[in-house]
């Protein structure tokens, strides 16, 4: 789905912090919705740009499967804490957090994966939003923040400064590499370091968004 065609659905709830949070993730991921369910598939919020009985529908039969999956008698199905579906028309993706609690995500059309780092991102705002202890997709996982970088010209895949602590900071670039190189739309990581000695690993993904790998000092991208 075009993200430039898109189109907000009315809401049938008030906006929350939680449907903010899911609407950016929708943004930074391209999946056309994104819905908090609880540990009995009721829906807490959602965000994206779909009717909001889909949402809810959808979201409430995915924690179903995850509850099937779990139920399986087998080493590793119970101790499921995310997967992604692809159907023909449509790709679907979910990421249990603690308490019964799961992130469902409807995903543009053929995906078979999702950004790991928009992901986690949103997991843990929802996380502080809801009370809720961490869960593993975020134990587990690198903590990677969203931030502004300026490129240098005419080559969009090099950063030349990044917003930090209320201005533009120049960066000097240590190291690049490829990450996925098999893919065609792969994401190109740097490792920068600030004129403060400050160094951190910087990741281009191929939606054109950026993340650092430490979020020590980093400011949120301005909403």
């Amino acid at each position: 789905m075009s993200r430039r065609r898109r189109s907000l659905i009315p809401r049938d709830q008030a906006v929350s912090n939680f449907s903010a949070t899911l609407l950016r993730l929708c943004e930074t991921t391209g999946a056309a919705g994104a819905t908090l369910v609880d540990p009995l598939g009721e829906t807490v919020d959602y965000g994206g740009y779909l009717e909001p009985y889909a949402l809810k529908v959808m979201a409430a039969e995915l924690r179903i499967i995850l509850d099937l999956a779990r139920g399986v008698k087998l080493p590793g199905p119970d101790q499921m804490q995310e997967f992604v579906v692809r159907a023909r028309g449509k790709s679907f993706a979910l990421v249990g957090l603690a308490e019964g609690y799961a992130l469902v995500l409807e995903l543009p059309r053929n995906a078979f994966s999702f950004s790991r780092r928009a992901v986690g991102e949103a997991v843990r705002e929802l996380e502080l939003e809801a009370g809720l202890p961490a869960s593993r997709f975020t134990l587990a996982g690198e903590r990677w923040a969203r931030l502004e970088v300026q490129t240098a010209p005419g080559d969009r895949r090099r950063p030349q400064a990044v917003w930090f602590q209320g201005s533009w900071r120049p960066v000097t670039l240590l190291g690049r590499y490829d990450l996925d190189p098999r893919s065609r739309r792969r994401a190109v990581g740097y490792r920068a370091r600030l004129a403060s000695g400050h160094e951190f690993a910087l990741v281009r993904e191929p939606m054109g968004l950026w993340f650092a790998g430490d979020l020590s000092g980093f400011e949120p991208v301005p909403r």
